[in-house]
């Protein structure tokens, strides 16, 4: 029988016991409970550890092993974004990522961002973002198959400009469950004015041969579309583009966010953004009538999920919950990746790992800054808005108009639409 012992100490519940013929290594912090004996440890030599009630178990140093304790005493990441690089193919006029580093995050790192996740053994959600994520699709292979050779229960997911997918990335995104997003901002004329290559031409008909590849091979996508003041007034056409793709599923407006290169784009008005929203729904209206298919908007369906109480406020930021993790290419861990590059948002580095104490100070700063949220009549509904995007804009104590204006329109349809039901019944 292996040696092994347990301890009850301020780190949470831990588990040791012999690697081959190593001792077993223990810690004067971790007092061992009644009946257990302690047992001396020597630094550099290897023991087998696990965090009871986590999912990694492993062989490691003493230094490595008290990184294990550190993530046993934060909540489990839920959100977990890999900044695969900060280079990009694109160079779209809003991008925040372009400040992000420019190399290419390695396997290793990637590996060690995975386990921090991991360690909890809940369900995370792990998304590939960048820059332009598929510029290190062989990073991306390596993570696909550690998540599937360690039984990881991550939920893995890509943010794309799908310029650069062919049949065999399409056919590997499907074969390995990863969910895909790609970014795309209305018609040719309006994508064409926001998502530019380096030289300044447009990107539409790259986006639309991947999105077209996809559909190719049977895989459904998302569009997340940005909004400023440059495509609001034509922001019915992502809808159009949609059904004409016939592949999406989903639809999410995001508004400009005045970070990196957004800090020089003009942002949507609110009377502009109402009109051009109400705009949309009265396009997705008629189209789902002609094909009887329905698409989902994010927002209509955040809506729909605090009405019956499947989330509550500001469930949504994983920033706010302690439960967020974004890791640039060289391993810096920071709470939302718009606020990556901020020292005021940095939550550590893979090697040492993510700083409870510090989780614990940006969710109370974020939760302070949006005191004004919980005390709006339309909370239960809206949920709280984005602190990233308040924060860039510069909005000191007040809501952001755009996003309260986006949200209102929703949740006013979400009314109507509960009103229409209530008289046919």
């Amino acid at each position: 029988m292996p040696l092994g012992l347990k301890v009850l100490g301020r780190f949470g519940r831990v588990k040791i016991r012999k690697s081959g013929e190593l001792p077993v290594l223990w810690s004067p912090l971790l007092p061992a409970s009644d009946g257990e004996e302690a047992v001396q440890i020597f630094p550099c030599e290897f023991f087998h550890a696990k965090v009871l009630g986590h999912h990694q178990s492993s062989s490691c140093r003493l230094e490595d092993f008290f990184i294990m304790l550190r993530q046993s005493t934060t909540r489990p990441v839920r959100m977990l974004i890999l900044g695969l690089t900060g280079q990009c193919n694109f160079a779209c006029v809003y991008c925040y990522a372009h400040e992000h580093p420019q190399e290419r995050m390695s396997f290793a790192t990637a590996r060690q961002a995975i386990d921090l996740a991991a360690v909890g053994g809940k369900p995370f959600v792990l998304q590939l973002s960048g820059g332009e994520p598929l510029l290190a699709f062989d990073v991306i292979e390596e993570i696909a198959a550690y998540v599937k050779q360690k039984k990881l229960p991550a939920i893995m997911q890509i943010q794309t400009n799908a310029s650069l997918i062919d049949r065999a990335k399409a056919i590997f995104l499907r074969d390995r469950q990863i969910g895909v997003g790609i970014s795309l901002d209305g018609r040719p004329n309006q994508n064409d004015a926001l998502r530019k290559l380096p030289d300044g031409s447009g990107t539409s008909r790259l986006i639309l041969a991947g999105a077209a590849t996809l559909a190719s091979v049977g895989v459904e996508t998302g569009i997340t579309c940005v909004v400023a003041d440059s495509n609001v007034r034509q922001l019915s056409g992502i809808v159009e583009i949609a059904y004409y793709l016939g592949n999406v599923r989903k639809i999410g407006f995001d508004l400009l966010r005045a970070q990196g290169r957004g800090a020089g784009v003009k942002a949507a008005a609110a009377a502009d953004l109402q009109v051009a929203l109400e705009q949309v729904l009265v396009t997705a209206a008629k189209l789902e009538c002609q094909t009887g298919r329905a698409l989902i908007f994010a927002h209509r369906e955040r809506v729909e999920s605090l009405c019956t109480q499947c989330s509550g406020g500001f469930a949504h930021c994983h920033a706010m919950n302690g439960e967020a993790a974004f890791v640039n290419a060289v391993g810096e861990i920071y709470a939302c990746a718009s606020l990556s590059g901020f020292p005021a948002f940095r939550l550590g580095h893979v090697d040492t790992g993510i700083d409870p104490e510090l989780v614990q100070a940006i969710s109370e700063m974020i939760r302070g800054s949006m005191a004004f949220c919980p005390v709006c009549d339309s909370f239960s509904l809206c949920g709280g808005g984005c602190f990233a995007r308040w924060y860039g804009a510069g909005c000191a104590s007040e809501p952001y108009p755009p996003e309260c204006t986006l949200k209102q329109v929703f949740i006013r349809e979400h009314r109507l639409r509960q009103d229409k039901t209530q008289v046919f019944k």
